[in-house]
């Protein structure tokens, strides 16, 4: 058989069991430890229910566990189209919409904790 050079990398790049290179089988996001990533905040745990369930969606999301209330979204991984996701997820489960700018803004759980606080008290705009 005569293979090109660009054929010869993908074929060999084919692990032969289904899987693509880099994935495990049943999740390619599985979840990492936050020690494996450069943050610029102590671990501290979610204080409350609002924080303990952002960081569980965060931890779906980012595949890290755990997540602190301090940690910054974009320093675990985070991106625009992860953000996207975790936005529609917040909504799902707390009935508030949060915009994407207002997750560029204040990235960590505490900071978005209470901007959606202050949104279900009446309080107004998100920035």
């Amino acid at each position: 058989m005569n293979v090109s050079p660009a054929e010869a990398d993908i074929v060999g790049t084919h692990r032969g069991d289904g899987e693509l290179p880099g994935t495990s089988g049943s999740d390619s996001r599985a979840l990492s430890c936050r020690d494996d990533h450069s943050l610029s905040a102590d671990f501290e745990a979610p204080r409350d229910e609002l924080e303990t369930l952002l960081a569980d969606l965060w931890a779906s999301a980012l595949g890290v566990r755990p997540i602190g209330i301090r940690d910054d979204f974009f320093e675990l991984g985070g991106h625009s189209l992860l953000a996207a996701e975790l936005l529609v997820g917040i909504q799902e489960a707390v009935g508030t919409e949060v915009s994407a700018r207002t997750l560029f803004l204040q990235p960590t759980i505490a900071e978005l904790a209470a901007v959606i606080s202050g949104l279900a008290d009446g309080e107004g705009g998100e920035d």
